[in-house]
């Protein structure tokens, strides 16, 4: 797996009357640039060979007339370039392309600026917006997001360091909701910080507590954790359960909440009987087609299989960058034989454990071998 650099703190937010117009529209034209970038792609396909020095270059030559930002257009083209590497590493047809029916805007870090220039942190819980109208007339309005309790700490101290120009964050407006004459608008402030920094402000413990090996077997609906020592025998096992993240109409950023509260007690579970290294399985690569702007023309909407190995792989990455946070080390291993197989029909009758529980344990054996190897 490829090392986390940043991660997104995203900061719901109300909007109503000329600001929720006004981010609507920037939005629009934001996507609008997106579709002229896409397009010449497809029309020459090797466009998509270009860096993205090169490529944010054709944004402002296609998009300033659209969106008279560059920021903007940076961001839009960085997005992208993304997408189409992706793409290109996943073997997919880039004439296949589509857009995703996304609605955002983000702006680059820029440290002298007190962070970002076009979405910018005025105080703890006040953020001054670049946006512009249908006429691409600009101004700038307030948004005062909600500051979930877990960032308070994360959010105060990226803010006073951003005032002091110590420190820059990209940024990102994305709409989830509007109301039809645009009177109401739901959206979140997404805020990227460095994984570093998180580590450097979140961290709980340095050290662990022991030298045991846990394995967590990752479901949509729960989280089932083994420990066992260096000689293989069990030493805690614990499971959590969401099952109502599962619900249709459930939510989200709710589940998201849910599921981020289980992970820490899974973590906490496992840091507190010892463990030092955590194993999960190893995500399959997805890449950017799942985050931003772009999806494969060819791929159903509604492949259930897909969406849950989406879900399932999220989970598994939180637990792989939130581990550290307890002085853990994460270990992704080969999920082969896991779930389905003569050794795992065996670890079931042997030590009495259900289906879930003998997977996290033969993840964590996975984890034992490996670190048994010169």
């Amino acid at each position: 797996m490829n090392q986390v650099e940043y991660i997104t703190l995203r900061l719901p937010f109300h909007a109503t009357g000329d600001e929720a117009r006004l981010i609507y529209w920037t939005t629009w034209l934001c996507k609008i640039c997106a579709h002229r970038l896409l397009n010449k792609v497809i029309i020459n396909p090797l466009l998509a060979n270009l860096s993205q020095y090169d490529f944010i270059k054709m944004g402002r030559k296609l998009c300033y007339d659209t969106i008279p930002n560059r920021r903007y257009i940076d961001g839009v083209s960085t997005l992208i370039h993304a997408s189409l590497q992706s793409a290109k590493a996943l073997r997919v047809n880039v004439t296949k392309l589509e857009l995703k029916p996304w609605l955002l805007f983000q702006s680059e870090a820029e440290p002298w600026a007190k962070g970002n220039l076009n979405i910018q942190f005025r105080d703890y819980d006040i953020v001054k917006i670049l946006v512009f109208d249908k006429d691409k007339t600009s101004r700038k309005i307030t948004i005062k997001p909600v500051i979930p309790k877990g960032y308070t700490k994360l959010i105060h101290t990226l803010i006073d360091r951003a005032l002091r120009k110590e420190i820059g964050y990209p940024a990102r407006v994305y709409i989830r909701d509007y109301g039809d004459e645009l009177e109401h608008l739901y959206g979140e402030i997404q805020v990227m910080v460095k994984y570093s920094f998180y580590l450097e402000v979140m961290k709980r413990y340095d050290e662990p507590k022991g030298d045991n090996i846990a394995g967590v077997d990752v479901n949509v609906d729960r989280l089932n954790l083994v420990v066992i020592n260096r000689s293989g025998d069990i030493i805690w096992k614990y499971t959590a359960r969401f099952p109502q993240v599962t619900a249709r109409g459930y939510p989200r950023r709710k589940a998201w909440s849910v599921i981020g509260e289980v992970i820490h007690k899974v973590l906490e579970n496992a840091y507190s009987h010892g463990t030092s290294v955590i194993a999960v399985e190893n995500p399959d690569i997805i890449g950017y087609l799942r985050y931003y702007w772009i999806r494969n023309g060819n791929r159903k909407a509604g492949n259930y299989n897909y969406k849950v190995s989406i879900f399932r792989n999220s989970i598994i990455e939180k637990i792989i960058w939130k581990a550290p946070l307890y002085g853990l080390r994460a270990i992704p291993v080969n999920p082969k034989g896991t779930t389905h197989s003569e050794e795992h029909e065996y670890i079931m009758k042997r030590y009495g454990l259900d289906k879930h529980i003998a997977s996290a344990y033969l993840i964590a054996l996975k984890a034992r071998r490996s670190l048994r190897r010169p």
